[in-house]
């Protein structure tokens, strides 16, 4: 099958590359990615160190680990372009499917199987999809985000109204599908899905100390620098970013809560370029995979803030080898946008990508 071809000897050489990937930070053209945010204390650098350890350690079946499971350390999917960023290369990409579902809601497939002879990579089942790693940068600030489902539309000409993911009980936030409800679960789940945990939270064998520290980690890591030197192509990618309609779903600016306001004391909004909501994409990129509210073609608007250095290749399941690929594949509530996307000239599109390398 395509899919375990795709993953083969690639997969397992990632497995022992991982754990000696770099956890520095990296320097970008415009500043530092995989440092503490600005506000953080001297407690706050503290914690962040001791969870990048942990993020960026191997885990094996001496620690927990469970006969399946997808990776050894939590770098392992997420090292581009430093420890916290994104996967791009197979390897890094987490296989899902209708025909397996976990306690979660989750439908992760774990590929790789323990057994006396080694480690064995397992063929993908049908109708399988794939899941590109997201960055992690700037996650702790969309945990502290006021999620409120829209009553009106989005300023915009095509009069989107997005829809909170997860579940009536438990409104998500995080994932493609917008399942996940807050960073702490985000990190259990990685740790049951990805590196094979069997426990639950509160078992003895279960790393609990462990998802704390990264978790403290995670929300500590600062979002991706903005560009300082912005020059006149990318300021009117801006200006057409948003008179196309591309800013009716990837919001420029999110209000935290008072609370989290008054913890950071100055930073009011943050500009990630996501709602956080459902909006469904259309036949062409719906992969078959429902997850609570999210149907088969919805998927959470994703923060393009750090998008310059999260790829290529790009979309949810890495289809798109660039930017203007991936602009092009948008569809359902955001065909009108592409429409008007494709009406623009070579230049005015050369503009818009060069603004959201910016970001």
């Amino acid at each position: 099958m395509y899919l375990a071809r795709v993953f083969g000897l690639l997969l397992l050489a990632g497995l022992v590359a991982g754990a000696a990937v770099s956890v520095a930070p990296a320097q970008t053209d415009y500043g530092l990615l995989g440092e503490p945010r600005a506000e953080a204390t001297e407690i706050d650098r503290k914690i962040f160190l001791d969870g990048r350890r942990q993020f960026s350690r191997a885990w094996d079946e001496h620690d927990g680990v469970g006969d399946r499971f997808n990776e050894h350390s939590c770098v392992g999917c997420h090292s581009v372009p430093a420890a916290g960023g994104s996967g791009i290369t197979p390897n890094t990409f987490v296989v899902v499917s209708n025909d397996i579902s976990d306690p979660g809601g989750g439908h992760v497939f774990q590929r790789l199987q323990r057994s006396g002879g080694g480690v064995t990579e397992l063929p993908a089942p049908p109708g399988a999809s794939r899941r590109k790693a997201p960055i992690l940068f700037g996650l702790g600030l969309l945990d502290e985000v006021a999620l409120r489902q829209p009553t009106t539309p989005s300023p915009g000409p095509d009069k989107i109204i997005g829809r909170i993911g997860g579940t009536e009980i438990q409104p998500g936030r995080f994932g493609w599908k917008a399942r996940v409800p807050d960073l702490k679960t985000f990190t259990a789940t990685a740790f049951a899905q990805e590196l094979g945990f069997a426990g639950k939270p509160g078992e003895s064998d279960y790393p609990n100390i462990a998802i704390e520290e990264i978790a403290g980690f995670v929300r500590l890591l600062g979002p991706p620098p903005r560009k300082a030197d912005v020059d006149d192509r990318a300021k009117a990618g801006e200006r057409i970013f948003g008179e196309i309609g591309c800013s009716q779903c990837h919001k420029p600016a999110l209000n935290l809560t008072h609370q989290a306001e008054g913890e950071a004391g100055y930073r009011p909004e943050i500009h990630a370029y996501t709602d956080l909501l459902l909006h469904n994409m259309g036949s062409e990129l719906a992969d078959g995979i429902t997850e609570g509210k999210a149907g088969a073609g919805d998927f959470r608007t994703p923060p393009l803030w750090g998008v310059g250095v999260s790829g290529p290749p790009y979309l949810h399941d890495g289809r798109a080898h660039d930017l203007s690929r991936a602009i092009g594949m948008h569809d359902g509530e955001a065909r009108d946008t592409r429409l008007r996307w494709e009406q623009l000239s070579p230049a005015d599109r050369d503009a818009l990508i060069s603004f959201l390398g910016t970001l």
